[in-house]
């Protein structure tokens, strides 16, 4: 039995006039894993948002289990049994990870009384977090603040929530992203039993071979229209990847570099270390690394490792407890963060975060004004806004970067890969700075965006910027290093050279702290 069926659907942006949808069709079948697979802005998320009860179709029909329906609002959607976790969290920061999972749904000691509130039963939340939580593998303290999670547990903590609701059509934009193999392998175990179990899942990603590994069946999307809709059975990874591209040649990603003869010293770190500014996460411990022009070094670790905190200290978030650092032969303390967050706000040092959406963009406000963020002044003469020149290099980074969008249009209009090539061509428009720290610089981004952003990079490497890459995915980290770095409990286990031995398994086998140098 088919579980959801759309049928022509359309949807249209106003006054930008983006067509995301133009007439797409889904049919996903009871009891399925169906992965909904394209380039960014081909109308995945949009085309889930419409049976989230996110957005409103302008053309278009939907059934339900057979049942014609018209879904008017995501309460309508539950009531449907349907529910969406999202690409970017929807949490409450103030609220603890129990109170957000259970959002809506919390036990309380006195049953409410009309036009009193109840006494929430706070220890009956906590155990019912743990049993949930324990129950599909997280890890999670549920007294934490969600607002001092890591992307990773945040991302479980909302696709717990949707779990703790008992929905039969579970839809999961881009859940494995921020997930590190490990997450990512229990995971799919768990979807695999909820499967069994009768409920629907509908996974929107660009990662081809976790879509072989884990799907039924796979829809390709391109430019709002549906390709068609394929068997994982009788379908291979390159057929796959042909299609998404809309091509009968795919190119393989680019050959790992070969070590480079590096120039000057540009960056260096001495004796780092912070306390983990993220629940779960253990800090930085002594950490000392050196970056010289022309280089790539790539950082990487599992979630809970020190990452996220290592991104936080060098995007000026957050005050080490010790350290220095030696930036084009000055010495700067990294104590006294004002010296070194001159350095981010000037452009001398480009930094790239990992979260696109609460630190790189300003989502109500339009392409065009994010584009000239990090470098305003570009666009002032005498205090005269030079309105043409922002709208006319704006257009052309969008066309360079192949970004669906228009600098009049509302950044928060675009999809997830869209709003990250938009931070990346802002970074790589202007000058290129003497150092570049890019996090996660491919998060979200499908096949082609990625080759086009690593090739942005190894240019800049070839034109002499020094480049640190923070990064959870050991293929990126392997296709552009000349040195790799692993961290594990906040310490460095290896800095190698990118060599011929050095491979997926043996860098494994470091972030999981098997081994040591």
């Amino acid at each position: 039995m088919i579980a959801v069926r759309m049928r022509g659907v359309s949807k249209r942006y106003f006054p930008s006039g983006i067509r995301a949808n133009d007439e797409a069709t889904l049919e996903v079948e009871r009891g399925s894993i169906h992965a909904i697979v394209g380039e960014n802005g081909a109308g995945k998320t949009t085309l889930m948002k419409i049976l989230a009860g996110l957005e409103l179709p302008d053309a278009g029909t939907i059934e339900i289990e057979g049942k014609p329906v018209h879904i008017q609002s995501p309460a309508h959607a539950r009531e449907l049994g349907i529910g969406m976790v999202h690409q970017h969290f929807l949490m409450f920061d103030d609220l603890t990870t129990a109170e957000n999972i259970f959002f809506g749904l919390e036990p309380l000691r006195v049953p409410k009384i009309p036009g009193l509130l109840g006494i929430l039963d706070r220890r009956s939340l906590v155990e019912q977090a743990q049993r949930i939580a324990a129950d599909y593998g997280f890890a999670l303290d549920p007294t934490a603040h969600a607002g001092d999670l890591s992307i990773s547990a945040r991302q479980q903590v909302e696709i717990l929530r949707q779990l703790a609701r008992n929905l039969h059509i579970l839809i999961l934009d881009e859940p494995t992203s921020v997930l590190t193999e490990q997450e990512t392998a229990a995971l799919f175990e768990k979807l695999a039993e909820i499967r069994r179990m009768g409920h629907t899942i509908i996974i929107v990603t660009h990662k081809i071979d976790e879509v072989m590994q884990i799907a039924d069946r796979v829809t390709v999307m391109r430019q709002g229209k549906t390709v068609g809709t394929y068997d994982i059975a009788a379908t291979t990874a390159n057929e796959l990847a042909c299609l998404i591209m809309g091509t009968n040649a795919c190119e393989e990603m680019s050959p790992r570099p070969q070590p480079a003869a590096h120039g000057p010293l540009v960056f260096e770190i001495e004796g780092l270390s912070a306390r983990g500014h993220h629940h779960g996460e253990t800090g930085v411990t002594d950490l000392r690394l050196a970056v010289h022009a022309g280089e790539v070094l790539g950082v990487c670790a599992l979630s809970g490792n020190g990452l996220a905190d290592l991104e936080d200290a060098l995007g000026g978030f957050l005050v080490p407890s010790k350290g220095f650092c030696i930036f084009d032969g000055s010495r700067l303390d990294f104590r006294r963060m004002h010296e070194y967050r001159q350095l981010l706000k000037k452009g001398a040092i480009g930094y790239l975060p990992s979260d696109r959406m609460r630190r790189s963009m300003a989502l109500s406000l339009t392409v065009r004004d994010n584009f000239m963020a990090v470098s305003r002044t570009r666009f002032f003469h005498r205090g005269w806004f030079r309105s043409t020149l922002a709208t006319r290099q704006t257009r052309e980074a969008l066309r360079s970067f192949e970004i669906s969008a228009q600098p009049e249009q509302k950044t928060v209009e675009l999809s997830g890969g869209n709003i990250q090539k938009l931070a990346i061509a802002r970074l790589f428009s202007i000058q290129l700075p003497k150092l570049l720290i890019l996090c996660e610089p491919t998060w979200g981004l499908d096949i082609k965006s990625t080759e086009n952003v690593h090739r942005r990079i190894l240019d800049a490497k070839a034109a002499g910027s020094a480049i640190l890459i923070l990064s959870s995915d050991v293929d990126e980290i392997l296709a552009l290093a000349d040195r790799i770095m692993v961290l594990y409990r906040g310490r460095a286990v290896l800095l190698a050279s990118n060599g011929g031995g050095l491979n997926r398994e043996r860098i494994g086998e470091y972030l999981l702290g098997a081994r040591s140098e």
